[in-house]
């Protein structure tokens, strides 16, 4: 049923026209106002349809108003209908599309505050036809020049109030990373010592990757520096992070530490949260230790544990040495998944006749491969009151049909479907699955809307299998692998160059904070290799991140020769090669980001971040800290120019990958391929034989 038709709202008065995207503003009162933009385009079609997108609100706002602004172009015959705006089952908006037509118009929908829940939100849109919509609708009617797509500039407006932090560590990761709105990092900075050893900087770096452990895109605004600089810039007024030894600790934060703590600092690391001695208004927390500062790498990994951190419901917390801080085993392993397992308790559900669409998704390790035998099993129920000669059940895998189900009347109430999944839809370790029916009605006349309204429901014990084999080509395209693997840190080491600053932390911070999106086992530590250090020529076992220049960080001298974009005799801009062809003053403004085997080691891996110019250095940020960028890498090669627009480029030879890497014959595309090429030279042999004797006896 639709909601009565109600008037648009005004863009609030008070508020520019369209923030960036996630980022807070204020309105007069002091209510702060986030912009979420649209997941996804979506297009309805047919005279009746229905479609869902999810938003994410923060589980500390307190939702004051909100605006939904829907750019929408529609066919000219979607004239005659209307869309029902409904948000978490309630519909709270209809509109007659009478003005809309193809060159697109604006819809502005004030929803009422109370229709939102902290968490994940559901805002379905219906397109309903007139001709239809006021007796009911009809089975065989998918009109397409009925429709209306809503355009990805469409966006969410959220004025909220938002729950003061507390000195609670049990609120880990906020306020340093919020919930939902700007999820970046912007705003909170990781301080280190001012002379920090080697260990330190590891534990930052860790802290780094605890954030961003929560952080669904990658923490691209998080800064790193030493407290010198933090404190004597505008970093200051950022929520903190500090990771230190307590014999290193300015006075005005240890003067802020629990006695009692500190008292026992030998015994293992301490974690407390205060008010920032430098804004009154933001949060400090201190990761200390005493005069070993090895142990600093506990504390860092128990922030990655979430149920461990609920646990620590006081402002400070003892870490005592031998403390069990791994996450419990517990966790998803296999290569089997059911609904429940991945978040879905209460399963899926469509309503509404024609097709509905529900999904879901699976995010690998990413050094996994998917191979044959891949399937998903669904457990389903759906209403009686369908046309069971027409209605069908289809499963996509990456936007490629997987296979379909004729639903069956005697089957309504408990249904199996198993469908294989192919292999060219298994490729990637990201997988959305969707499932689509076609609910068509069980009368050909119009039926009536109501209490007879179709569904259908894919029960939470449905499952999805996935056997899959380590997948060890190095290329960019597997990024976080080789540093991440099956969700731990595979011996894992930052390289710093000589006197790094806070561009140069902040970059490796960020770096950091995108692989800890992928931490599923926090029980390994990762490694920090100082300037002058390490030998890439000579030291075996460890997978490196080295960002610097030449100039800064030396050992990238040392790897010139394996590079595939390689330095001049001068190591003052990137030469030619036989993929590419470079300007010496092009080539000068460059950033490149090389994957190449380790030349001590082709086992493991060097990223070697790098550039002539250090100040070009930061716009490789993005691509290592910010997923929309970093899941674009393909090849081994990436050019980053002064614009900021990336290159990929692929190579190989002999000190890469091995060919059988590089083509996986278990996957069914390459059986097929080899037992043609067999069949093809078994028939050819055969010929030759043939005309051989055919001759021979002439």
């Amino acid at each position: 049923a639709a909601a009565k038709s109600s008037t648009a709202a005004e863009p609030s008065a008070n508020a520019a026209e369209t923030p960036a995207a996630g980022q807070p503003r204020y309105y007069a009162d002091g209510t702060l106002s986030a912009k979420l933009p649209y997941p996804q385009e979506l297009r309805l079609q047919g005279i009746y349809a229905s479609q869902a997108s999810y938003f994410n609100l923060g589980t500390r706002w307190s939702v004051q108003q909100s605006v939904l602004h829907l750019d929408i172009r529609a066919s000219r015959k979607a004239s005659l209908s209307s869309l029902t705006v409904e948000i978490n089952g309630k519909p709270v908006h209809s509109a007659a599309l009478s003005g809309y037509g193809e060159t697109g118009k604006r819809l502005d929908v004030a929803v009422p505050a109370d229709a939102w829940r902290s968490g994940s939100n559901e805002i379905r849109l219906w397109l309903g036809n007139k001709e239809f919509g006021e007796i009911g609708f009809c089975v065989d009617e998918r009109d397409k020049d009925n429709w209306l797509t809503v355009q990805k500039s469409s966006w969410l407006e959220i004025g909220y109030r938002t729950e003061l932090p507390s000195l609670e560590l049990s609120q880990f990761p906020y306020p340093f990373l919020k919930d939902a709105g700007d999820t970046s990092g912007t705003g909170t900075s990781i301080v280190l010592p001012d002379q920090p050893d080697e260990a330190e900087t590891a534990a930052a770096l860790q802290a780094a990757a605890s954030l961003g452990s929560y952080a669904p895109d990658g923490l691209v605004g998080l800064h790193m520096d030493k407290h010198a600089a933090i404190v004597a810039g505008d970093h200051r007024n950022d929520h903190l992070i500090y990771v230190g030894r307590l014999s290193e600790m300015p006075e005005e934060i240890r003067s802020a530490a629990p006695q009692e703590a500190v008292s026992r600092i030998g015994e293992g690391p301490v974690l407390f949260r205060t008010v920032s001695p430098y804004n009154p208004n933001r949060i400090l927390m201190v990761i200390a230790s005493g005069d070993d500062s090895s142990v600093l790498d506990t504390a860092a990994r128990l922030l990655q544990n979430k149920d461990m951190t609920s646990q620590l419901s006081d402002s400070s917390a003892l870490i005592p040495a031998g403390t069990d801080i791994n996450l419990a085993s517990g966790r998803l392993t296999g290569d089997t998944w059911t609904l429940e397992q991945l978040g879905y308790d209460n399963g899926l559900e469509v309503r509404g006749p024609l097709r509905q669409q529900t999904t879901f998704d699976i995010k690998l390790p990413s050094n996994k491969l998917v191979v044959p035998g891949a399937k998903a099993k669904f457990q389903l129920r759906y209403a009686r009151n369908l046309n069971f000669g027409q209605s069908l059940a289809t499963l996509y895998v990456n936007g490629i049909p997987a296979g379909s189900k004729k639903l069956d009347a005697s089957k309504a109430d408990g249904d199996v479907w198993e469908v294989n999944i192919p292999s060219r839809a298994a490729k990637l370790s990201y997988l959305e699955f969707s499932v689509a029916f076609d609910l068509q009605m069980n009368d050909l006349s119009c039926a009536p809307t109501g209490e007879q309204t179709p569904w259908a429901y894919v029960d939470p014990s449905s499952s999805v299998s996935l056997p899959a084999k380590d997948e060890r080509s190095m290329l960019l395209d597997y990024y976080p692998w080789p540093f991440i693997k099956n969700g731990k840190w595979n011996d894992a080491a930052f390289a710093l160059p000589s006197d790094p600053d806070g561009d140069d932390y902040s970059l490796l911070a960020g770096a950091a904070s995108y692989l800890g999106r992928s931490l599923t086992d926090n029980s390994a530590s990762l490694k920090v290799l100082s300037e002058g250090k390490w030998n890439p020529t000579r030291d075996k076992g460890v997978n490196v991140i080295a960002a610097g220049t030449p100039a800064s960080l030396p050992a990238l001298k040392a790897l010139n020769g394996s590079l595939w974009f390689r330095y001049d005799s001068s190591f003052s801009y990137f030469i030619s090669n036989e993929k590419r062809r470079l300007l010496p003053e092009f080539a000068k403004q460059l950033v490149s980001l090389q994957l190449i085997p380790s030349p001590a080691d082709p086992e493991t891996a060097v990223l070697a971040v790098t550039a002539p110019d250090e100040r070009n250095l930061a716009l490789a940020g993005k691509f290592l800290a910010q997923d929309k960028n970093a899941s674009g890498l393909i090849g081994n090669a990436v050019l980053i120019n002064r614009w900021g627009e990336a290159t990929n480029h692929a190579f190989s030879g002999d000190d890469s990958y091995s060919l059988s890497e590089k083509v996986n014959l278990s996957t069914g595309q390459a059986r097929l391929f080899t037992i043609l090429f067999g069949t093809v030279l078994l028939l050819l042999i055969a010929g030759i034989v043939f005309y051989l004797r055919k001759y021979r006896r002439r």
